[in-house]
C-alpha cells in the first residue's frame, strides 16, 4: 500500500467515525436496578453508574451506591445487572465534599469518600470515572496549586492500578485558560478531561463576551459553542469523555432534552473526528423520570442522525 493510499483510507475512516452512546443512571425516583434496566431497554451499549446515592429510588434522589456500604450480595447483583453493556463509566461523588478543606477531619472524610468511590468504579469494570474538580479558595489558588495537582496525580495512580482513567469535568476552574492549565499540568497518563456541553456558562472568557440578556441570541449561542470548541482544540488527546444534552437558550440551564438546538452537535462531531476522539458520549438529562426516558430515546435518534 502506498503512503498516499494509506492516508486517504485513514482520512475516510476518520470522516465516518461514530462513537458509542450511553446514558447516566441518574433518573430521579428510580432504583438503581430500574435505571440500569431502562438504559439497557433503550439499547445503549454504554452506561454511566453513580458511585453515590441510594440503591432504592426516592423522589428527589438519584439512584446509586456507596461502595463501602454494599454487601457482597449487593455487589454481585449490580455486577449481574451490568452484564451486556459493552462499556461502563462511573460518576464520582461531589455533593458536600471538600477534599482540599483546611480542616483535617473534613478533608480526610472527603478523601476517604472519593477513594471508596474509585474502588467501586474499578470493581464494576468502569473504563472511566468522572470527577468534579474541587473549587479552591481564591485566596489559596496560587499557594496550594501544587498540592491540588498532587491530589489528582495520586488518584490517577489509584485509577491506573484499578484499570481506568479519571476525567475532570469542565466547570472549574472558572476560566478556560485555567481549566486547560489544570489538565495539562497534572500531566498524568490516567487523568484527562470530561467535557460537559453545559458547564461552560461561568467561564470568564464567555461571560466577558455575552451579557445575560444576549444569551439566547444567535451571537450568544455561537459564543457558547465556540467556548466548548476552544477547550476541545486546546486539549486534543487529553479529552477522555463527553456528557451530552441540550441547553435552554434564554437561561443557559443545562441537562435539557435535545429540543432546543442550542448545542451545535454537527460541528462538535466534526471536531471530534479531527481530534480522533476515542471516547464515549453519555447522556445526562434531567427532569421527571417519564420525560427522561422519552428524551433519551429521541436524543439517541438525533445524535445518531447527526453522526
Amino acid at each position: 500500500m502506498t503512503r498516499r493510499l494509506f492516508l486517504a483510507l485513514s482520512t475516510a475512516s476518520a470522516a465516518q467515525r461514530t462513537w458509542p452512546m450511553g446514558a447516566c443512571t441518574a433518573i430521579d425516583g428510580f432504583s438503581l436496578e430500574d435505571s440500569i434496566r431502562t438504559v439497557r431497554e433503550l439499547n445503549f451499549p454504554a452506561i454511566e453508574i453513580q458511585c453515590m446515592g441510594e440503591l432504592q429510588g426516592r423522589p428527589g434522589k438519584y439512584p446509586g451506591f456507596l461502595f463501602n456500604e454494599l454487601t457482597a450480595a449487593q455487589k454481585a447483583k449490580i455486577t449481574r445487572d451490568l452484564r451486556g453493556f459493552k462499556l461502563v463509566t462511573a460518576h464520582l461523588p461531589y455533593s458536600g465534599l471538600n477534599y482540599m478543606d483546611r480542616d483535617d477531619a473534613k478533608r480526610a472524610f472527603s478523601v476517604r469518600t472519593l477513594e471508596h468511590a474509585l474502588d467501586g468504579a474499578g470493581h464494576f469494570g468502569a473504563r472511566l470515572a468522572v470527577l468534579h474538580p474541587q473549587p479552591l479558595d481564591p485566596a489559596e489558588e496560587s499557594t496550594r496549586w501544587n498540592e491540588y495537582l498532587d491530589r489528582f496525580r495520586l488518584w490517577g495512580d489509584r485509577a491506573r492500578k484499578l484499570g481506568f482513567k479519571i476525567g475532570l469535568e469542565t466547570g472549574y476552574p472558572r476560566s478556560v485558560q485555567q481549566y486547560v492549565r489544570l489538565i495539562q499540568e497534572i500531566d498524568h497518563p490516567a487523568v484527562g478531561s470530561t467535557i460537559d456541553v453545559g458547564h461552560q456558562k461561568t467561564y470568564r472568557e464567555l461571560t466577558s463576551r455575552v451579557r445575560p440578556e444576549q444569551r439566547g441570541t444567535p451571537e450568544g449561542i455561537r459564543a457558547y459553542n465556540e467556548t466548548t470548541f476552544d477547550i476541545m482544540e486546546r486539549l486534543g488527546p487529553k479529552i477522555l469523555h463527553f456528557h451530552v444534552h441540550d441547553i435552554e437558550p434564554q437561561t443557559w440551564a443545562e441537562h435539557k432534552p435535545l429540543i432546543h438546538g442550542f448545542v451545535d452537535y454537527p460541528k462538535l462531531f466534526a471536531k471530534l473526528r479531527t481530534l480522533n476522539y476515542q471516547g464515549i458520549l453519555i447522556f445526562e438529562i434531567g427532569g421527571p423520570s417519564s420525560a427522561i426516558v422519552e428524551a433519551l430515546r429521541s436524543g439517541q435518534q438525533k445524535l445518531s442522525g447527526w453522526m
